[in-house]
């Protein structure tokens, strides 16, 4: 009797582990699509010289496109020989500024470099490649161009500055305080550790402040450099709020003119996120309300322009008061001039 355990509809058992596989015929599409990709494959090391070719000739268009440093020494020397007080000069494209520090850097000063506008300056130099004009240029044409080798001198003549006093410049010259109720306490100017700041760095501590409290040491006022939202440098005054009551800085007897602009925003790594509180900065002048702006996060480097409603030759005392319901992370810098005369157009106007 044999023992059967196949039943009916079972398919039959045919070989173990050592029995030949059984393979699905290639298909005479599946061929001729294989040698088309040994064929492929097999010219393509043709590619590699051809490729080498074209990353030498890209070299070569983008070196002939980059002008030599000479062009750029050579323009510098000129601008050197006909810069004049009251002088700014940039670059363009923006991305050149480096190449500006390297052969003009020792003529730039923090004000230069760190500007709001160009309120301040009377001529305006530009060290230019690739037809570019920079940012800050008025819209006509320069009133001067030279070319050197691949780099073109261009010069706008902005006219007399309506600026009359530039508080920043002056902030040594200030009072400093911190209010508590009915109290205004004096913040001392003293001597400390510098600290150099800079990019993720927050603020460049000076090594003499004003130290309104010993015991929060980001509590301080002084002219410094910050990075604004754009990563741009602002050179201004630092003025970290403590809390609901203000700080205050106030500075005596200064020709008011007929308008202050301030200008004002926090480092840039406290603001970028949106995820702190608003910054309240009220200007005073003659011990009045003339104007407040609230600066909130994604703001960057707010504008504010204040009237003075002065008349020619009129003196007074302006202060700029700074706090905040939260004062974490609010490394809030400001700058401001007091102007008279007529208005310049702004950068795009």
């Amino acid at each position: 009797m044999t023992n059967d355990s196949t039943t009916p509809g079972d398919a039959p058992q045919t070989g173990g582990a050592d029995a030949p596989r059984r393979t699905r015929p290639v298909t005479p599409h599946e061929a001729a699509r294989a040698g088309v990709w040994r064929v492929q494959l097999k010219h393509y090391w043709l590619l590699l010289p051809l490729l080498a070719v074209a990353e030498l000739v890209s070299l070569g268009v983008t070196m002939a496109r980059v002008p030599p440093l000479d062009d750029w020494r050579a323009a510098a020397d000129f601008v050197r020989s006909a810069e004049q007080p009251g002088d700014l000069v940039v670059s363009a494209p923006t991305w050149t500024d480096p190449l500006l520090r390297l052969v003009l850097g020792d003529r730039l000063t923090l004000a230069q470099a760190g500007r709001s506008d160009t309120d301040a300056f009377t001529r305006l130099w530009a060290l230019s490649i690739r037809g570019e004009n920079p940012r800050e240029a008025p819209a006509k044409a320069p009133d001067f161009t030279r070319l050197f080798g691949r780099v073109r001198v261009l010069r706008w003549d902005l006219g007399a500055s309506p600026v009359l006093y530039d508080l920043v410049a002056h902030v040594r010259e200030a009072e400093v305080t911190r209010v508590e109720g009915d109290a205004a306490l004096p913040c001392p100017w003293r001597a400390g550790a510098a600290q150099a700041g800079g990019l993720g760095g927050g603020a460049a501590t000076p090594a003499e402040r004003f130290v309104c409290d010993a015991r929060r040491p980001w509590l301080w006022v002084a002219p410094t450099v910050q990075e604004d939202l754009e990563l741009e440098a602002r050179h201004c005054v630092y003025q970290h709020p403590q809390g609901r009551e203000p700080i205050r800085t106030t500075f005596r007897d200064v020709p008011l003119g007929t308008r202050l602009v301030l200008y004002g925003g926090p480092y840039a790594e406290h603001e970028r996120m949106g995820e702190h509180g608003p910054i309240d900065v009220v200007v005073k002048v003659a011990g009045r309300i003339a104007g407040r702006m609230t600066h909130r996060d994604l703001d960057g480097w707010k504008r504010m322009e204040v009237t003075t409603a002065a008349q020619p030759g009129t003196r007074g005392d302006v202060a700029i008061e700074v706090s905040a319901e939260n004062p974490h992370l609010r490394t809030f810098c400001w700058a401001a001039q007091t102007q008279a005369g007529p208005r310049r157009p702004r950068s795009g106007e």
